[in-house]
């Protein structure tokens, strides 16, 4: 289970959310839509770790599995 308890995220001026709480179950399949700026990728980086959170609290499990989208991480 993921649980976020009062996330906030802003770059300079521009709030990207604030103070979002939710609880993400085991075996449920989620899905996150928003425009474009929307802070869509910011908050699944929160989610897995890679980012902090500049408010609140994100409890994960010790195992989390991360398929990252990268296009070109294979060129070579």
């Amino acid at each position: 289970m993921i649980s976020v308890s009062n996330v906030t995220m802003r770059y300079g001026s521009k709030v990207l959310f604030e103070e979002v709480s939710t609880t993400f179950t085991p075996g449920r399949r989620y899905g996150l839509t928003g425009p474009n700026g929307a802070g869509k990728s910011t908050f699944m980086k929160i989610l897995t770790g890679e980012l902090d959170p500049q408010k609140g609290t994100v409890v994960r499990p010790r195992k989390l599995g991360v398929l990252r989208q990268d296009e070109f991480a294979f060129d070579a």
